[in-house]
């Protein structure tokens, strides 16, 4: 992968209302979830830069060389669209490697499977699994930012909107494992409980 610069951006600003407690630092076979996305994007990026909000900035300890921010102020607060347009206005690259921090079971394989499956002209590259679209797990080209600009400032948060207004290759996948979302706490007891 070596058109130009690839970022990765970790997205761990999250309430994890559902969750009861934030999902980042929840565990797999004793490494943090958000340890787990930062791992399966090393392989694939030049550099990363994680996320957060401000109540858990401080809590990203032995994060290595993985930059942490919060969103710029005047977005904060607005969901993945604001972390994408902070990781692009701070660390500026050609394409972005999205991942949120609560899909444990991610391989860095999906990632390289969307990359190669990039087409001249397109400006992301999202999964669809089984028929559902998993619009922050994939690639986002830099000519998105001023689209992403716009959005935030009209109040369109969610990450369709970006999409319809994106050239976008779409990668069908039929396995499900990699895209497990833990959102609730009985997901993860699902999937990591010790009984």
């Amino acid at each position: 992968m070596n058109e130009n610069q690839t970022v990765g951006i970790v997205l761990a600003g999250g309430q994890s209302r559902r969750f009861g407690s934030p999902k980042s630092f929840a565990e797999k076979d004793g490494k943090s979830f958000y340890q787990w996305s930062i791992d399966t994007l090393v392989p694939v990026v030049n550099s990363i830069v994680l996320i957060t909000n401000r109540e858990l900035e401080k809590k990203f300890i032995d994060r290595g060389k993985v930059a942490v921010y919060t969103d710029i102020e005047q977005h904060s607060g607005k969901g993945p669209l604001a972390g994408i347009y902070t990781a692009m206005t701070k660390k500026p690259a050609t394409w972005y490697a999205v991942i949120p921090t609560d899909v444990p079971f991610m391989d860095k394989k999906v990632f390289e499977r969307l990359w190669n499956d990039r087409e001249t002209g397109k400006q992301a590259i999202i999964p669809i699994v089984n028929g559902r679209l998993q619009p922050l797990i994939g690639y986002y080209h830099v000519s998105l930012k001023p689209i992403i600009e716009k959005l935030l400032e009209a109040d369109r948060l969610n990450m369709v909107a970006l999409l319809d207004e994106a050239q976008v290759t779409y990668v069908q996948f039929e396995d499900e494992t990699p895209f497990i979302n833990i959102n609730r706490l009985e997901d993860y007891e699902r999937y990591f409980s010790t009984d």
